[in-house]
C-alpha cells in the first residue's frame, strides 16, 4: 500500500508547481467545459479529469494559505459541487454520494455550463439578478459591441423594471427569457445572422405567466442572446465570471467558516449554500470545535430547513467534492503531505 502511495505522490509531483487559477488550472477548466471561441450553449457531459482534481488538492495541501491554491479549490467546488460536472478517469474512487458512478449529470437543460445563456442563467454559475446586471453593464461598456446592441443591453440593465427589484439594480434572467420563449416572433439566428445552436426553447404556460414583463419582448431576448453569447466566447469574460463567483461566494465562505478540522470541507458546502442564499449560509456555519462530519451535517440541516426539496435534489452533488477531498487528502497524508 505504501509503495502505491509513493507512486501516486510522485506522479502528482510531475505536474507544474502551484500557479494562479487563471493559468494551467483555468486552461484545464475551459477544456473540460468544452469551451472555445466558437462554442455555443450545447455542451453536455462536462467532467474534470481526476488528475486535475488531484493536482488542485495537492497544491492546496502544500500551501493552504496561498490565494491561488484556494481559488483552485473554488473552481473544483463550483464545477463538481454545484454545476453537476462529473469526474473522468474515476476508477479506484470511493462510492459516489450522487449514485452516478462519478458521471456528469449535465445536459442541454441540466447542470451548469461555461457557455450557458439559453436556460437557467448566464455562464458556469447561472448568473442572474444582481450578478447578471453587472455582467450586462460590462458588455454595454464595450466599444467593439455595435452601438445598437449596447443601447439595447443597457436598456435591459438600467431601464427595465423587474419584479421585486428597483430599476438599475437587477436583471431577472427568466423575465428576459420569457419575453422571447413565450412570445412571437421567434428568432433562430442572432443579429449577425449566426444560428443559435442551443436546444430549441419551450416553456409551460405557468412559467410564461409568472415571468411575464410587458416592458420587454422577443427582440430583447434576441439581442440578449447575441451579446451574451459573444461575451461568453471571450476568455477574459470567462475569467471575469469565474472571478466574480469566487469573490462573491467562495471567498466569503473561506473567511467566515471557522478554522479547525473539516474547515475546507465545510467551506465547499457553505459556498454552495451561499450561492443560493447568503442568509442561509450564514446560519449554516457550524460552531467552534465541532467535528468535520458534524460540521457538514449542520450545514445540510440548515439548507434543508430552508428548502427541503432542494436539499434532497442537491445533497449528493454537494457532497461529491467533500468525498473527493477526503479520499485524496488521506492518500497525500500517507506520504507525508500535511493536508488540513
Amino acid at each position: 500500500m505504501l509503495g502505491r502511495a509513493r507512486i501516486f505522490f510522485a506522479l502528482l509531483c510531475l505536474t507544474s508547481p502551484a500557479a494562479a487559477w487563471s493559468g494551467d488550472v483555468f486552461d484545464s477548466y475551459l477544456q473540460a467545459g468544452q469551451w472555445s471561441t466558437g462554442a455555443d450553449d450545447n455542451a453536455t457531459g462536462e467532467s474534470l479529469p481526476i488528475q486535475l482534481v488531484e493536482t488542485i488538492i495537492r497544491r492546496y495541501c502544500e500551501a493552504p494559505n496561498d490565494p491561488d491554491t484556494s481559488d483552485n479549490m473554488g473552481i473544483f467546488a463550483l464545477t463538481i459541487g454545484a454545476a453537476n460536472w462529473g469526474i473522468s478517469g474515476a476508477s479506484g474512487l470511493p462510492a459516489d454520494p450522487n449514485r452516478r458512478q462519478w458521471q456528469s449529470t449535465t445536459g442541454a437543460d441540466a447542470g451548469k455550463h461555461i457557455m450557458a445563456y439559453a436556460i437557467g442563467g448566464v455562464g458556469i454559475s447561472h448568473g442572474d439578478v444582481g450578478d447578471l446586471h453587472k455582467f450586462l453593464l460590462r458588455i454595454a461598456d464595450r466599444e467593439e459591441v455595435p452601438h445598437e446592441q449596447r443601447v439595447a443591453i443597457r436598456k435591459l440593465a438600467r431601464e427595465v423594471k423587474y419584479r421585486g427589484h428597483a430599476i438599475d439594480s437587477a436583471v431577472v434572467y427568466d423575465e428576459v427569457r420569457a419575453a422571447g420563449v413565450c412570445r412571437s416572433p421567434k428568432f433562430d439566428r442572432d443579429l449577425n445572422g449566426e444560428l443559435f445552436n442551443h436546444r430549441p426553447q419551450t416553456a409551460q404556460a405557468s412559467y410564461c405567466v409568472a415571468r411575464a414583463n410587458n416592458a420587454i419582448g422577443p427582440d430583447d431576448w434576441r439581442v440578449f442572446r447575441t451579446a451574451v453569447r459573444q461575451a461568453l466566447r471571450r476568455r477574459e469574460d470567462q475569467e471575469w465570471l469565474l472571478r466574480f463567483w469566487l469573490d462573491k461566494y467562495w471567498k466569503v465562505s473561506l473567511d467566515r467558516v471557522r478554522n479547525g478540522p473539516g474547515y475546507i470541507e465545510e467551506v465547499i458546502v457553505n459556498s454552495r449554500i451561499r450561492n443560493s442564499s447568503p442568509a442561509v449560509a450564514a446560519r449554516a456555519i457550524a460552531p467552534v470545535g465541532w467535528s468535520a462530519d458534524a460540521r457538514i451535517e449542520h450545514e445540510l440541516r440548515a439548507y434543508g430547513a430552508w428548502k427541503p426539496d432542494t436539499l434532497r435534489r442537491r445533497k449528493g452533488t454537494m457532497l461529491r467534492p467533500v468525498v473527493l477531498y477526503r479520499h485524496i487528502s488521506t492518500k497525500l497524508r500517507s506520504v507525508g503531505v500535511a493536508c488540513p
